[in-house]
């Protein structure tokens, strides 16, 4: 699995809580129409060589309704966007995440890059997937309620002076701790499945 371009189909969601958190309720359509924008790209690129993927086609729905909402909404709906927007996408994701496990999980797409097409309909292949799917899941969902405990205590749409310390705890750094259990948990199980077929490939 190319753990690059899985990466990559995230960016969407990394853009907006930077643009959202830098120009608080001033920027809620723009950090919108940027993360739409780049999971269009994003989906535009990766179809050239394979599939679309189910991150890249959730990202274009999700900030595209979100696009819409706060260019509509006026102020109090673009605080809100700005406030839990990141945090109520996120949830999405994973619930979309975990659904893909019960007919083709998520994962599957980009390990199919780098696993030879013989293996792709074993059950081997498909199990793995399906855990690493469930697992990757999981930590989104549980991300997005970082965003939304930090929302409401610390919101970016009312910028107070100085640091912003559950903005840096429950948007920057559960986040990336959740993004290394997942990551981790990916190689792990790759690697106890490598004995009986290339369920996944791990490339940096």
């Amino acid at each position: 699995m190319s753990a690059k371009k899985m990466f990559l189909s995230f960016l969407p969601w990394i853009a907006f809580s930077v643009l959202a958190n830098r120009h608080g309720n001033n920027g809620a359509t723009t950090a919108c129409l940027v993360s739409v924008g780049l999971a269009l790209l994003l989906a535009i690129k990766q179809s050239k060589n394979s599939s679309l993927k189910i991150i890249d086609v959730t990202g274009i729905v999700i900030f595209g309704a979100m696009t819409v909402v706060a260019a509509i909404g006026g102020a109090a709906v673009e605080n809100r966007v700005i406030d839990f927007g990141l945090g109520g996408a996120s949830i999405l994701l994973g619930v979309v995440m975990l659904a893909s496990t019960l007919f083709v999980p998520f994962t599957e797409q980009y390990a199919r890059e780098s696993v030879p097409r013989e293996y792709w309909k074993s059950p081997v292949f498909r199990a793995v997937n399906r855990r690493i799917s469930a697992v990757w899941g999981v930590a989104v969902l549980v991300m997005g309620v970082g965003p939304l405990i930090a929302g409401h205590f610390d919101p970016a749409s009312a910028p107070k002076a100085g640091a912003r310390p559950l903005d840096l705890i429950f948007n920057w750094v559960v986040p990336v701790l959740l993004i290394l259990w997942a990551m981790n948990y990916t190689k792990k199980a790759s690697a106890a499945a490598g004995s009986d077929a290339p369920a996944v490939s791990v490339a940096q």
